[in-house]
């Protein structure tokens, strides 16, 4: 059996900066990998789903990479929308990419892991996949054959049913729709994003998202604009066994 833990959207910001939502990340992180170092040390993998800092904090990166390497268990990092993929390679240098954009896969015997980047080339917050990142996870698809396949990803790439979510999504899903239903593998996608549990069946595959380790955003199925919530950070715990997939949702203290 395999185990990850799953952490998404930590919004770190340097000392001295203003905390996003009036809420300081820090102890939120720092909560989620004590608990994590303390009751999931055998996992193969910390996985953060994008979202790493807050917007314009460089610094901030160096403060996660401090946290990280304090548990002492191997991690991967994914961008997202929030965050600068010159800035984290720069305090991560030993990240791995693939014709600039941050993704790589990963083989841990009983399953393959993908890590994707969907951020978008133009700044903005809805994220996207070029031909060119399309056609490395074509390949990669192919090689995990019938394993077990775990794909990592910031945005979503279906609507949920929140309005002010959905227009953040991954709007160009077609390429990836098309890889996932040829596939007949277990397979799971994961998305950070949107601060909140959601499961689903997307392209033939399940998918879930997850809590952000900073604020929540609200389950409001009317409003156009982002309405934050008082709902309590939360990470997850995925167990793969054969063909099996299990996601485990784990509230924290707020």
């Amino acid at each position: 059996m395999s185990k990850v833990v799953w952490l998404t959207d930590p919004h770190l910001v340097a000392p001295g900066h203003e905390p996003p939502q009036g809420v300081d990340p820090l102890p939120r992180l720092r909560a989620a990998l004590a608990e994590a170092a303390a009751l999931h040390a055998d996992a193969a993998r910390i996985v953060l789903s994008g979202d790493l800092v807050q917007l314009r904090n460089p610094e901030a990166y160096r403060l996660l990479r401090e946290e990280l390497e304090r548990v002492r268990m191997p991690f991967r990092l994914l961008v997202g929308n929030h965050d600068d993929r010159a800035q984290l390679l720069d305090a991560f240098p030993e990240t791995a990419t693939v014709d600039g954009f941050i993704q790589s896969a990963e083989d841990l015997g009983d399953v393959q892991m993908l890590y994707l980047d969907t951020l978008a080339h133009d700044g903005k917050h809805h994220g996207e996949l070029c031909p060119t990142r399309l056609q490395w996870l074509e390949r990669q698809i192919a090689a995990a054959d019938e394993r077990p396949l775990l794909v990592f990803q910031h945005h979503p790439p279906c609507d949920i049913g929140v309005p002010a979510l959905d227009r953040l999504r991954l709007l160009d899903n077609t390429g990836l729709a098309r890889l996932l239903k040829a596939r007949r593998a277990p397979t799971h996608l994961f998305c950070g994003h949107v601060h909140r549990n959601v499961s689903g069946r997307w392209a033939g595959h399940p998918f879930a998202t997850l809590k952000s380790l900073h604020v929540q955003l609200a389950f409001d199925m009317r409003q156009p604009r982002l309405v934050y919530s008082d709902e309590p950070p939360g990470y997850g715990v995925i167990l793969v066994d054969g063909g099996d997939i299990v996601v485990h949702h784990r509230d924290l203290p707020a």
